[in-house]
């Protein structure tokens, strides 16, 4: 029990103990979970760490200099947004989860090792849970949330368990790090193979991928730390900074758009990727807007493979960032980028592995799939940050 624990009471390290347990497998009993478990419990964490005697100046950090100012700059966007209602409505849900979510993770960063053994095994718990749930879904198309969804269609329900699968991927950075503590490191990486195993047959594209940056990352910052740190920075920078870029030089390898593979939908990602990337041009500085895609109809191409007009999300949050908050946005993603994870320096050299392969885990995951602003993405993100940080440790030679 470390001093945080001792001044505070029980209720912060509970709140640990249910997001620990509940978080790998909440997705797979119901896709949006996540932001359901993550801000009760964090809550639960934070009334039990003020009520419990904590200071209000562990929760002091820069990075509320970066959320303010970000929430600023949205709110903002929001006036010249195609759609007020929209955009205020996602304001507003920001400004409630942001300040939680922040907190959750200041506090768990001061919390290393909160509950010991106790809270590791926990983890292995959830994680055993969730990839049992994930063999579930693969070996009967559906697993629980088809069992709970009898309604949603054989072909729909595989699907259900995307959200599971990719939280729990997220999460891998956590397990390894407790499982070395706990000198279970052949047992997580036989757990890592079966998973990577299992998600070769799963519905989620994206969480397969994953695994495999991940898997790749690790391994590359164990044999080049030094050149896998300065990859993961300044080349996840360069990946946010050019996106529109990117997306520009696909389409002049294949301007017909003639690639399309079903299974990952691939085609119909391109046609929205290629869409979304030429109407950044038209503002290009500060952007449409927040949540512009949902109401802007007028795309400069169209769609051969994706059946509509409006674009919920781009799938892809970090061309997202670049049509609702333009070259301002980019920019300041990419600021953000590079400072946290020049941020995994704090932390002792045997850590920084499974963050380095967590950070370029979470961009990939970003730049393929979900909205940006999703709720259980914006949660479950939280969320992993917070179990991460209760595992890792920071180097005693750093401040904090």
């Amino acid at each position: 029990m470390n001093k945080y624990q001792e001044a505070h009471g029980r209720l912060p390290t509970w709140g640990f103990f249910f997001l620990l347990i509940l978080l790998p497998f909440c997705g797979f009993v119901s896709p949006k979970s996540a932001s359901v478990i993550v801000p009760i419990t964090g809550l639960m964490i934070i009334t039990g760490f003020v009520v419990g005697g904590g200071s209000v100046g562990v929760l002091q950090s820069r990075i509320w200099l970066a959320v303010v100012g970000f929430l600023a700059f949205v709110t903002l966007s929001a006036f010249w947004a195609p759609d007020r209602e929209i955009a205020f409505e996602r304001v507003f849900k920001l400004v409630v989860y942001l300040p939680i979510g922040v907190s959750l993770g200041v506090i768990a960063g001061q919390c290393e090792g909160v509950g010991g053994g106790n809270a590791r095994r926990a983890l292995f718990l959830g994680f055993g849970i969730g990839t049992v749930l994930l063999a579930w879904a693969v070996l009967t198309s559906g697993g629980l949330f088809g069992l709970l969804n009898p309604d949603v269609s054989i072909f729909e329900a595989p699907s259900g368990n995307n959200r599971g699968a990719v939280i729990l991927v997220l999460l891998l950075s956590a397990v390894a790090v407790a499982a070395r503590r706990q000198s279970l490191g052949l047992v997580f990486w036989g757990s890592a193979a079966g998973l990577a195993g299992l998600l070769f047959f799963a519905a989620s594209q994206t969480a397969l991928l994953a695994i495999l940056v991940w898997a790749i990352v690790f391994g590359a910052a164990v044999a080049t730390p030094r050149l896998t740190r300065t990859f993961v920075i300044w080349g996840g920078a360069a990946f946010i900074l050019t996106q529109p870029f990117l997306i520009f030089a696909i389409e002049a390898m294949d301007p017909s758009r003639s690639l399309d593979i079903s299974i990952a939908s691939v085609g119909a990602r391109l046609d929205i990727w290629i869409a979304v990337a030429h109407k950044t041009l038209e503002a290009p500085v500060f952007g449409h807007g927040i949540e512009a895609t949902r109401s802007i109809t007028d795309w400069a191409n169209e769609f051969l493979y994706f059946g509509g007009r409006n674009v919920p999300h781009p799938h892809n949050g970090i061309l997202q960032i670049w049509i609702e908050l333009g070259l301002v946005g980019g920019t300041l993603a990419a600021l953000f980028w590079v400072t946290l994870t020049r941020w995994i320096d704090r932390f002792v050299s045997e850590d920084q592995p499974a963050l380095f392969a967590l950070a370029a885990c979470f961009l990939v995951i970003a730049g393929i799939s979900h909205g940006m602003w999703q709720s259980w993405w914006v949660w479950g993100v939280f969320g992993v940050t917070a179990v991460t940080l209760t595992q890792v440790r920071q180097d005693a030679g750093t401040s904090r």
